[in-house]
């Protein structure tokens, strides 16, 4: 007796455990989305993989034999993510997998699991490949799809263009990144997706502030405090009120800031969320100092040190070092103020470098996908020229026939080539006049920074004689670092030809004996640098630009009423 319903347990079991997942069948994603949710954990919670690669078999043949093609093809997409991000398998054939998944999805009219294999590919190339480039490439296939279904039928769609747009974030491209903020923020928020929405809300935030947008910025973190859903109001609240304090901050607004940076320090120090405690911590320490209360200030900065290590995002130090460095000079401590100016430079070198580094990789990867590319598209046109002569060869009748259709085709690809000629000079110029401004700005914010360590500087004028020499070594330091060096030189004139492609032609036929100092002031002049911006930059005296200006007037037949700009007008430049 016993025996017998030990057997029939074991006949009945697959059907007990299968039963758990009928639920799941030929429903919309919207409906299972919940179900979905709690078998990845109940499957994760396995944790032995075969049993896990036995349990996916299992409900996979299920979902087979009752003719539900979307819950096999969705534990095809959950061992995909599982050999990823458990089982650490992150070679080409993960790759491989997600691509195949992907094409069985599409045949198989399952689009939801096609967006988010998209979705975990586009993942894959960004966090364990670094190609971003590919990884951007993955997320316009994503942005396609996704705009192609509701919110209704497919609840994650905000989470993908939110994704979309922090990448974009990443890069500093804040106009496009906020272009994915507001396409995801115009779908109806609830208890499901809110979280999302106030991400995006709290990164559309920062976009604004990095574009010194600063009533926009407030907007949308004000947006996030005063949130009606508990989940963000437990989760972005803080975060909020300490990017809206760090507004009020960089507008000089101290008193307004501080209660707001306190209150996101407090609570991210609470749940050890260090990288935004850090983040409240510096500009604190920094408003302490301008009130000289040292000790607050000393407090702030020992925390903000703290928890930059916790989080490991040492790009803050770039921001931590100078400010030490005013509290050791406020001190007294003028050598160890000197000891950390110079730690200073060296970060903001370093993270600078880091940035740019990160761009040149992009720009190298993007290179490689356009010649990768071009190979295609050469090895399709000589596979097409092969299938042209077997048809001529086979259909001669139809001579006149074919010959119209390729004279039509020539003729549609030359007007495509030329459309996408046009398209392509339109994005490298508008590329351009961004790199001549970012590079512009790079140089003002660095010359900001050098009058700001002069002006502390000056303080201490009265400083004995090694002393003063260790400062005026510093500064000097300093001020080489802000100049346009022979490299920057190349680089600013290759962007300014593309935007203004005639100017150096017309000015040096006109004027041969046009110098290249006289030439860089007037492509300076053309941009609208005044003397003292220019002598910042090209490292002289504004003496030193109003002799290349005399000089440039007299050869150019200017007046002593007219200026650089008047001139260049009246030469058509």
């Amino acid at each position: 007796m016993t025996r017998f319903l030990l057997n029939l347990l074991m006949l009945l079991l697959p059907l007990f455990t299968m039963g758990q997942y009928q639920s799941l069948l030929h429903k919309s994603y919207a409906e299972n989305i919940a179900g979905y949710s709690k078998l990845y954990v109940s499957l994760i919670d396995l944790k032995d993989s075969a049993k896990i690669e036995n349990r996916v078999d299992s409900i996979k043949t299920y979902a087979l034999n009752h003719n539900d093609p979307a819950l096999a093809l969705e534990m095809d997409l959950f061992m995909c993510y599982h050999n990823i991000e458990f089982k650490g398998h992150r070679g080409q054939k993960c790759i491989d997998d997600l691509k195949a998944l992907i094409d069985r999805s599409a045949k198989a009219h399952a689009p939801f699991v096609k967006i988010r294999a998209i979705r975990v590919l586009a993942n894959f190339y960004w966090v364990y490949e670094k190609n971003y480039e590919l990884a951007f490439e993955q997320y316009l296939l994503l942005e396609k799809e996704v705009d192609q279904v509701s919110a209704t039928a497919y609840p994650e769609k905000p989470r993908d263009l939110v994704k979309i747009g922090e990448s974009y974030y990443y890069f500093q491209d804040y106009d496009k990144a906020i272009q994915y903020f507001k396409k995801a923020l115009a779908v109806p928020e609830n208890e499901f997706n809110t979280m999302v929405l106030n991400s995006a809300r709290n990164t559309m935030g920062l976009c604004y502030q990095k574009l010194n947008n600063f009533q926009l910025s407030n907007d949308y973190f004000n947006q996030v405090i005063h949130t009606r859903f508990k989940k963000p109001q437990k989760e972005w609240v803080r975060i909020a009120k300490g990017n809206l304090g760090y507004n009020f901050y960089l507008q000089g607004k101290f008193e307004q800031a501080t209660s707001l940076l306190i209150i996101d320090f407090t609570g991210a120090e609470q749940i050890g969320d260090y990288g935004p405690a850090a983040g409240a911590a510096i500009p604190l320490a920094d408003i302490y100092l301008r009130r000289e209360d040292l000790s607050k200030a000393w407090y702030y900065l020992t925390h903000a040190k703290e928890n930059i290590t916790k989080s490991e995002q040492t790009d803050r130090l770039r921001f931590w070092y100078p400010l030490v460095s005013k509290w050791y000079a406020a001190a007294g401590k003028q050598k160890l103020a000197n000891i950390y100016l110079d730690s200073a430079i060296t970060s903001i070198n370093d993270y600078q470098q880091k940035f740019s580094g990160l761009k040149m990789m992009r720009a190298s990867q993007k290179i490689n996908l356009r010649e990768e590319a071009l190979r295609n598209a050469g090895l399709a046109l000589a596979a097409q020229r092969k299938q042209n002569e077997r048809n001529l060869l086979m259909a001669l009748a139809v001579f006149l026939a074919v010959a119209s259709l390729l004279v039509y085709r020539h003729q549609k690809r030359k007007r495509q080539a030329a459309e996408l000629a046009q398209q392509q000079t339109a994005r490298e110029l508008q590329r351009a006049q961004k790199e001549i401004n970012r590079f512009i700005q790079k140089v003002s914010e660095q010359n900001s920074l050098v009058e700001t360590f002069q002006a502390e500087l000056h303080r201490f004028k009265d400083a004995g004689s090694n002393e003063k020499q260790i400062l005026e070594k510093t500064l000097s330091e300093l001020r080489s670092s802000t100049i346009l060096t022979g490299e920057d030189w190349l680089y600013f004139r290759q962007h300014f030809a593309t935007v203004y492609p005639d100017f150096e032609r017309l000015l040096k036929g006109k004027y041969p004996t046009m110098t290249e100092s006289e030439l860089r002031y007037l492509m300076l002049t053309r941009l609208g640098l005044s003397h003292k911006e220019m002598a910042q930059m090209l490292g002289i005296s504004t003496d030193g630009v109003r002799v290349t200006w005399n000089r440039v007037r007299k050869k150019m037949g200017g007046t002593l009423a007219q200026s650089a700009q008047q001139l260049l007008v009246s030469e058509g430049l």
